[in-house]
C-alpha cells in the first residue's frame, strides 16, 4: 500500500454482458449515495445558488448527476463516459461519449468540472494532464472525488464487497490500491500548476481536490 497499483481494472479492458454491467451500475450508484460520494461533491457546491452547468467526467450511469440535480435544481448536469455501455443506463441526462483526458469542449465552456472514482484510473502522469484539462474547460471550478489508499480502507471495501459480482469483488479493492494518499493529492495539483485546489478528507474514505478558480482580467 506504499505506493499506487499499476494493475488495470477489469471493467477498463472488458464490458460485461447487460446483466452484469446493470449490477455494476446500482453498486456504484449505492457507494455514491450511502457512502459519501454524492455529499463529497455536493459539499463543494452547497454556496452555488445561480444556474451553473456541472460536467461530470467518467460519469458512468449518471447516478451522482441525478442526484446532484434533485438536490439542487439549479444545476444543470451533464455526463460524459468512454463507455457507451454505461452510459446507456444514464437516461434523462445530456450525455456525451468522450475521454475525460481530452475534453470536446471549448475553453471556459462550462461552470464545474466535477470527477467521482476517475482519477484512480490514470497514471500520475495523466492525472496531472487531466488536472489542466479540466481547468482549461472550467468557468468558475473543479471538484475530483476520489479513494484515499489505506489498508482500513481496503478492508471495508473487500467487506462490502464481499456478496458482489465478480466485476465489483476484483475492481472494488483494486480501485483502494490505485487511490491516493492525501499528500500524493497535493502533489498532483501541485505539478498541475492548480495551487488553489485544496484536498479534504470526507466520509467513505475519500478525499476531494477541488476549490473555485481565481478570477483572471482574461476571463
Amino acid at each position: 500500500m506504499r505506493t499506487r497499483s499499476t494493475r488495470r481494472e477489469m471493467l477498463d479492458d472488458y464490458t460485461p454482458p447487460p446483466e452484469e454491467l446493470a449490477k455494476v451500475a446500482r453498486y456504484l450508484a449505492f457507494v455514491n449515495r450511502w457512502l459519501g460520494g454524492t455529499l463529497a461533491v455536493a459539499s463543494h457546491l452547497r454556496c452555488v445558488d445561480d444556474r451553473a452547468t456541472v460536467l461530470d467526467v467518467g460519469a458512468g450511469a449518471g447516478d451522482l448527476a441525478r442526484d446532484l440535480a434533485r438536490r439542487r435544481p439549479n444545476l444543470r448536469p451533464m455526463v460524459l463516459d468512454a463507455s457507451r455501455a454505461m452510459l446507456s443506463f444514464a437516461t434523462g441526462l445530456p450525455r456525451i461519449i468522450g475521454d475525460g483526458r481530452s475534453l470536446p469542449f471549448g475553453d471556459r465552456s462550462v461552470d464545474f468540472v466535477v470527477a467521482t472514482h476517475f482519477f484512480h484510473h490514470l497514471t500520475d502522469e495523466e492525472a496531472v494532464a487531466t488536472l489542466r484539462e479540466f481547468d482549461r474547460v472550467a468557468r468558475r471550478g473543479i471538484i475530483v472525488n476520489d479513494l484515499i489508499r489505506s489498508r482500513t480502507a481496503l478492508f471495508w471495501i473487500r467487506l462490502f464487497t464481499l456478496f458482489a459480482n465478480r466485476y465489483v469483488r476484483v475492481d472494488g479493492p483494486l480501485s483502494v490500491r490505485r487511490g491516493f494518499t492525501i499528500v500524493e493529492a497535493r502533489t498532483l495539483a501541485e505539478r498541475a500548476g492548480l495551487p488553489w485546489l485544496r484536498v479534504q478528507t470526507h466520509f467513505g474514505y475519500r478525499f476531494t481536490l477541488a476549490g473555485e478558480r481565481p478570477r483572471r482580467a482574461s476571463d
